[in-house]
């Protein structure tokens, strides 16, 4: 690990997955952590970066308001109960 990528990355704002590290861009020269389970990532590619300490940073990156949002959902998703009918036994 180099100097500059102290500290753990967070998991995933969506699902709580392990971030990985992929190369985008024309010529593979942008790099952006996606979540290893969900595939999704809080970073979009146009916000890159083209060094892995960049990457580090965005992908740790995190707003209140974001934060906030991200618990709400996944608090309404897990009290969401599925209603079955039981008309027409």
């Amino acid at each position: 690990m180099s100097l500059f990528n102290k500290g753990p990355l967070r998991n995933c704002p969506f699902c709580g997955g392990e971030p990985k590290l992929i190369k985008c861009g024309n010529h593979k020269e942008y790099l952006v952590y996606i979540c290893s389970r969900c595939h999704e990532s809080p970073v979009r590619l146009d916000e890159a970066s083209v060094c892995e300490f960049g990457a580090r940073r965005r992908w740790n990156q995190r707003t209140e308001e974001a934060e906030y949002i991200i618990k709400a959902y996944n608090r309404l998703q897990a009290s969401t109960t599925i209603f079955t009918s039981s008309e027409g036994k």
